[in-house]
């Protein structure tokens, strides 16, 4: 995808920051390359004015009060589920770690070229973008659509599915049928990646 085309559909980076010299900076670098900005000086600054979408969270780890990781999980809790990159002047490979086990899209450790920072943005408001794609088939399937979902991606067979759900073999088929189809899945393996997406 053209980086100015993924640009214009761009509503709000969230930048969050203790650092008022980097918060500008940022803020003016991704303001001439067309974002819309929203900045913060703490991680209770961004909780207390949380909106329910943003295209992407830009956040400092090492902050006072509350640092990046703790919002990240407060957010997660929230399923607040824009991306977040995280930036540090102190990091740490069990601090990388963390982050993306919290679900960080990805980690970078002051200084950095801005340039590289913008690049990463833009995959990760396309990732995100794909996965709310996903979402929005996943939330058309019915609780039975959603019990064959789990179970095939599981990598279970007909049978084992019936046995687990109480269904009839004939059942399973037309479940596993109408899922592949309102997910618009080519195949099973491309089912498994949409599983992948969604975190189930």
């Amino acid at each position: 995808m053209q980086q100015n085309s993924l640009i214009e559909n761009i509503n709000k980076v969230c930048l969050v920051d203790d650092d008022s010299e980097i918060l500008e900076s940022l803020e003016r670098f991704f303001s001439l390359s067309g974002f819309e900005i929203k900045t913060f000086s703490s991680a209770i600054d961004y909780l207390e004015q949380l909106e329910e979408n943003g295209d992407c969270l830009i956040c400092d780890i090492a902050m006072e009060e509350m640092d990046g990781l703790e919002l990240q999980r407060r957010l997660n809790k929230l399923q607040h589920l824009q991306p977040t990159i995280f930036i540090t002047g102190h990091g740490t490979i069990n601090m990388a770690v963390e982050a993306m086990k919290l679900g960080a899209f990805d980690f970078i450790q002051k200084p950095f070229n801005p340039e590289l920072l913008l690049e990463k943005v833009l995959l990760a408001i396309e990732s995100y973008r794909d996965r709310m794609k996903i979402l929005s088939k996943y939330k058309t399937l019915t609780n039975r659509e959603i019990g064959v979902f789990k179970c095939v991606t599981r990598g279970l067979s007909n049978k084992q599915i019936s046995d687990e759900l109480f269904m009839a073999g004939s059942t399973v088929e037309a479940h596993r049928s109408k899922v592949m189809k309102k997910m618009a899945a080519k195949s099973l393996p491309d089912l498994v990646k949409m599983s992948v997406e969604l975190k189930l």
